[in-house]
């Protein structure tokens, strides 16, 4: 019996105009009033996730940052898993020698490189008009306030570095980066699009996170239902009894289980749960 569904957010339980449908939050809802904990895994920081629950008054724990960080329902931070300084400047050295882009995440903030081009593409998702529940425009409202200038950033003790994003249009450039850092025990490298990587530490990933939490509850990964639709879903798709593949997923995410979901913009997430709750 499934006792934790725990979806991914971009590609899956949001749509292509980045927006929670109708359909998905009232089968979310109805899945928590039948006693099944729903919980959002997600490579967004809890600031850029959460507006999107908010406009849908779902209430759920995170787990943020690929498993970086863990948020309660009240936004509190339970657990964290920081990369080590030394190996944050080594990729941060590399990155600036070979003219790749970058960006790096605490718990608090999002450092980018290009602040006023960061904004500017913000405010360009601002003018698409896309959204009649406004989720979309309230989140980016939102980002803003979390942004900051990477040259803000400052090494301490009080705020590690929980999440690293790669950034390039060239595919060498990606591949240069893995070819150094792929080797490198402590770290773990995924993509959630063919423009990125996504750095965390070797602990830090979806499904890890997931079992842990599951295990605090008393509960096994013969339990869990997992949602996604990236590269960076595989360990929860895989780990978990019931992983779900949605159909908008490339080939190589489509490997990671047998079990699949409608399209992210035919309210996949509502249809497994639908499903789900009917043979609850």
């Amino acid at each position: 019996m499934i006792k934790l569904f725990v979806s991914d957010m971009d590609g899956t339980l949001l749509n292509d105009q980045h927006i929670i449908s109708q359909e998905n939050a009232n089968s979310i809802k109805k899945l928590q009033a039948r006693g099944i904990e729903f919980m959002i895994a997600t490579g967004r920081t809890f600031h850029s996730a959460k507006p999107f629950l908010d406009m849908h008054q779902i209430d759920c724990e995170m787990i943020n940052l690929n498993g970086a960080a863990i948020y309660s329902r009240d936004g509190h931070l339970e657990q964290s898993i920081p990369m080590s300084f030394s190996i944050v400047k080594q990729m941060i050295l590399f990155c600036q020698r070979h003219g790749i882009g970058y960006s790096v995440m605490d718990s608090q903030y999002l450092y980018v490189m290009d602040t006023d081009s960061f904004l500017k593409k913000i405010f360009a998702n601002l003018d698409l008009g896309i959204d009649s529940d406004q989720s979309s425009r309230m989140q980016f409202i939102n980002d803003i306030n979390y942004v900051r200038d990477i040259n803000d950033y400052r090494f301490n003790q009080a705020s590690p570095v929980l999440k690293m994003m790669i950034l390039s249009e060239n595919p060498e450039k990606l591949r240069a980066f893995q070819d150094v850092f792929a080797s490198e025990d402590s770290l773990d490298i995924t993509s959630s699009n063919i423009d990125n990587l996504e750095v965390t530490h070797q602990k830090a990933q979806k499904g890890l996170a997931i079992a842990s939490y599951a295990a605090a509850k008393g509960w096994t990964m013969d339990e869990v239902a997992t949602i996604g639709d990236s590269l960076n879903d595989r360990s929860m798709l895989q780990m978990a009894k019931y992983g779900f593949v949605m159909e908008n997923a490339s080939e190589e995410v489509k490997s990671f289980s047998t079990l699949r979901a409608p399209d992210h913009n035919l309210h996949g997430v509502s249809q497994i749960i639908e499903a789900i709750l009917k043979n609850y």
